[in-house]
């Protein structure tokens, strides 16, 4: 997973790995999944691999970080504000967006993101 996410600084700023890895296992201890840094994808669950690719996409040269239908994508995410948690304690420097149904439209009943319809 450390590879996964520091391939992005890599390539697209040149970064030397050290120092690429050493932001990726940074990002990581923040939302606790330090431990995962040497695993590979199949032996980690979806809430793990979503976060990964959340990661990948904070490092990203993108400007904003689009999420469709986080409910479907983490079947185990009791609500909207685990997520909304997990970008917190990221600090992503970017517009987050997350796109979803209206049929999931119990799952942000009292949470701190606007909901457009």
């Amino acid at each position: 997973m450390l590879e996964n996410i520091s391939l992005i600084k890599e390539v697209h700023e040149h970064l030397a790995t050290k120092y690429a890895q050493k932001q990726a296992r940074e990002a990581l201890a923040k939302i606790d999944l330090e431990r995962i840094s040497l695993h590979r994808v199949n032996m980690c669950n979806a809430y793990e691999v979503f976060c990964v690719s959340l990661i990948r996409a904070m490092m990203s040269d993108d400007k904003n970080v689009i999420i469709v239908s986080p409910i479907n994508l983490l079947d185990n995410l009791s609500s909207i504000n685990d997520l909304i948690s997990i970008i917190k304690k990221l600090d992503i420097n970017k517009e987050v967006v997350i796109l979803d149904t209206l049929s999931n439209e119990a799952h942000y009943k009292e949470v701190s993101c606007t909901i457009i319809k």
